[in-house]
């Protein structure tokens, strides 16, 4: 009797593992150029078990040295397994031209769909998951607007007065600085564009968690 009854605990105990209640993060930005504000983008990532998804939502509109208006619409949707991207589309609209492309995992290896063909990357790709910070430790990451898979070096520092984090993306011709709470969660997102200047991100909105 003892016998039955550990043993229907420890099924209770999986099945109550593996029904977890899936959870959703919100992170609203407003953009800024050179300070002023041109835009927002928009992060939903929902977490399942072992699944997470995301859903990214921009729009910008600027004017490059003071002549060339610029309307940028980005949207992009990600399947990650643990911490692996399994899946993605992603569509890009500057001014008149429109950019898709996808990409998903096949026999263990990771292809990237685009418009001048299909590009095998390997296994375990990583976007940029600037929302968890430890994914971004990675010796690559994919762009999923552009699709180039690039090579990336990751430095952290933490402030010892306000336990602030800060990460620095170096990538081959720029860089991109984040800026995290004590507890991980991301607060900011700063770039220097070639030409354009310096695009930052700030957190509008804490994080909301929503059982579903």
């Amino acid at each position: 009797m003892i016998r039955f009854i550990l043993i229907l605990l420890v099924c209770m105990t999986n099945a109550s593992a593996n029904t977890a209640t899936p959870t959703t993060e919100f992170f609203n930005f407003k953009v800024l150029l050179n300070d002023q504000e041109v835009g927002w983008h928009t992060f939903v990532v929902e977490h399942n078990g072992d699944q997470v998804t995301v859903k990214s939502d921009a729009s910008m509109d600027f004017t490059v040295l003071l002549v060339k208006k610029v309307k940028y619409r980005h949207q992009a949707n990600e399947i990650w397994q643990k911490d692996c991207m399994v899946g993605f589309d992603s569509s890009t609209q500057r001014n008149g031209k429109l950019v898709a492309m996808s990409g998903k995992t096949v026999n263990g290896s990771f292809f990237v769909q685009r418009e001048d063909g299909e590009t095998s990357l390997g296994v375990c790709v990583k976007s940029f998951p600037y929302w968890r910070p430890k994914w971004l430790e990675s010796e690559f990451l994919l762009n999923v607007e552009t699709g180039k898979y690039t090579p990336v070096s990751v430095q952290s520092n933490i402030d010892p007065a306000t336990q602030a984090i800060y990460k620095t993306i170096e990538l081959p011709k720029t860089q991109i600085r984040l800026e995290y709470d004590k507890a991980g969660d991301w607060r900011s997102l700063e770039s220097d564009l070639n030409i354009v200047g310096t695009l930052r991100y700030e957190r509008i909105l804490d994080t909301i968690e929503v059982q579903l």
